[in-house]
Formats: structure tokens, sequence, C-alpha cells
């Protein structure tokens, strides 16, 4: 479901460009965040007298903000006018764009870029070697394996592949292969 940047709300009594791009580089570090979530990025001694329900208010409309320019990633000058359309006012447009062009957002948009959700780790990088395997269990045979080594975020994983598995290999790889030259040709 694409998220979808929602209108100014008129009743926020909060519009301060600090205050607004402090709690968006709070929700840009702990992103990706829940709604329920928001109470959390503030601690009480912060507030200082402050009203904390219209800050969370803030933090809310923020949250469904950055939602939608990590989703869409659009230009800042685009991000600006996108805004204005929605009535948000100056202060908090400025402090968004000062969140928006920050480091912290680039981290954001990396950090989800490189996260996986299918619970298989990331390969950071494989590694390969193969042998010929003359005699086992004191009869003469030669049968090809090999062993490859995959370092992921969850430590390294080997996987030991006989010669029928390396032929399954070599023609699924070839597959694959055929199917993105077919794509380039295009």
């Amino acid at each position: 479901m694409e998220p979808i940047l929602s209108e100014w709300d008129d009743s926020q009594s909060i519009v301060k460009s600090k205050i607004t791009n402090r709690a968006s580089i709070r929700i840009l570090e702990r992103y990706p965040l829940k709604e329920t979530d928001v109470e959390t990025l503030f601690e009480a001694e912060e507030m200082a007298g402050g009203e904390p329900e219209e800050l969370y208010k803030l933090c809310r409309q923020l949250l469904n903000v950055w939602k939608y320019a990590i989703f869409f990633q659009p230009k800042p000058e685009n991000f600006v006018e996108l805004l204005q359309e929605k009535n948000y006012p100056p202060p908090v447009i400025k402090g968004l764009l000062e969140a928006y062009t920050s480091e912290t957002t680039a981290e954001v948009v990396e950090r989800l870029a490189t996260a996986s959700h299918s619970a298989i780790p990331r390969v950071l990088s494989t590694d390969w070697s193969c042998r010929t395997v003359t005699r086992r269990n004191d009869v003469a045979t030669s049968d090809r394996e090999a062993i490859l080594t995959f370092s992921t975020v969850d430590g390294v994983k080997r996987i030991e592949l006989s010669g029928r598995d390396l032929e399954k290999l070599y023609w699924s790889v070839n597959r694959v292969q055929t199917s993105l030259d077919s794509l380039l040709e295009r």
C-alpha cells in the first residue's frame, strides 16, 4: 500500500521549524516506527512544561510525511511543492526540508534498501573451492565436489555441493544468464 501525504491538520498548535526538525530526525533515527511508537520519541524532561499530546500529534503527522518521503523520495523542490499544496505552514516546511536534506534521511533510505524482509540473511561475500574425491570408504571413485562459503549478516554458512548439485547449479545459472541476456537485447 502506497503512503499518501495527508493535509496539514489546522488544529495543530505547534508550528515551529526547530521542533519539526528535531522530531523529524528522531523519527528518521528510529524508522520504521508505528504510530503507537511516537510517544517513545521524547522523554518527559524534554517537554519542559510543554504539551505532550500536541507534540505527539505533530509526530504522528510527521511520521506520515516521512513514510511518504521515504517511499517516493521526491527531489527537495518537489517535496516543498507537495507540502505547500497540502497547506503545511512555512516553518514546518523549513524544518522538514532541513531534515530531508540531512545525512540521516540518506542513511534511512540506504538501511531500508539493504534490509531483507524475507528472513533470509543478507550475503556479504562468497567464496568457493572445488575438489575431486578419488577414494571414499576404500572404493575408488572420481567425483567432483564444491564447497560454497557465504559470509552473511547471521555468520558464515558453508554448503557442500556434489557433482550432481554442481550440474544443477550450472544449468540454473545458465537459465538466469539467458533471461538477463534477453532483457538486455530489448
